[in-house]
């Protein structure tokens, strides 16, 4: 009996090894076949200036739009999203400067990658959020690949990209946004120019870098961390939603919210060189937000 018993054990388990075996291997073509993809993409044409006062207005949109914040105060590679070791995958920010480890882009490949989120082959990038980026108008994309390819060459060299089983499970679940390039309407048209004013469609064109964060819909997510706090709602309904614009401003003034605590350093508000009148844009939007 004990060995009828045992016989069938070992079968049931053959048969769910056989099934894991099967369903991973899905998992595996599917999500290969997505990296993989090509996209025919037109990459649009933009002349980009040299000159001082567009260097300066695109430092700032490189510092409001999150460049630095990924890639390093000097663009030469920083953030480990996945460090060497993650049960995911090993994914670091790249150094984007032209120095050793880093990439040789031309306008064409710049614009490719931040309207597209495709690289030189036509595959998506990885992680990359183009689809946060990508609408900014032509004035603005000139500016800021005007700051970029001015910046001295850094030599850094980051680890090699890597997906391992568990990031590809998560991928094909949808619960790891990998390849922005499927996130983004590749045939869009951009305003040549966007008014600055202080109004909640201005800010809402400057919130969409806070997506990557704070969801699609500013509800706020999970804590990105171990012994983080949860990522918070930015809606009216959130606890910024009780604040005041004084308030707002003064957290990125101070990095303090208005009960005199300290932000979690996992948002460093004073990276973040917007305006009071941006910072205004942006609360008028998030305030109307239900």
């Amino acid at each position: 009996m004990l060995k009828k018993i045992f016989k069938w054990l070992l079968i049931i388990i053959a048969c769910l090894i056989g099934i894991a075996i099967i369903f991973y291997a899905v998992v595996y073509f599917s999500t290969q076949s997505h990296i993989n993809k090509v996209y025919d993409v037109k990459v649009q044409s933009l002349s980009i200036p040299t000159d001082s006062a567009s260097y300066l207005r695109g430092k700032h949109i490189a510092e409001i739009r999150g460049c630095m914040g990924c890639h390093g105060a000097n663009l030469g590679g920083y953030e480990a999203f996945l460090p060497e070791g993650s049960p995911v995958g090993v994914l670091y920010a790249p150094n984007i400067t032209s120095g050793k480890g880093g990439i040789k882009f031309t306008d064409e490949d710049w614009l490719r990658v931040l309207r597209h989120g495709v690289d030189k082959q036509g595959k998506s990038v990885w992680f990359m959020p183009s689809q946060e980026i990508c609408h900014i108008s032509n004035q603005e994309m000139s500016e800021l690949l005007c700051y970029i390819k001015q910046q001295p060459p850094v030599d850094n060299t980051m680890p090699a990209k890597d997906i391992k089983p568990l990031g590809r499970l998560l991928v094909f679940f949808d619960k790891f946004p990998l390849l922005p390039a499927e996130k983004i309407d590749h045939n869009a048209v951009y305003n040549d120019s966007v008014v600055a004013d202080v109004s909640a469609a201005y800010g809402g064109y400057l919130t969409t870098s806070c997506k990557g964060c704070h969801g699609e819909a500013f509800k706020g997510n999970p804590p990105i961390g171990e012994g983080l706090p949860p990522i918070p709602d930015l809606t009216s309904t959130g606890e910024i939603g009780k604040w005041s614009e004084a308030d707002f401003l003064n957290l990125f003034h101070t990095g303090k919210k208005p009960d005199g605590k300290e932000l979690s350093a996992a948002m460093p508000v004073k990276a973040f060189t917007y305006t009071d009148d941006e910072l205004r844009a942006i609360y008028a939007y998030l305030h109307q937000l239900k």
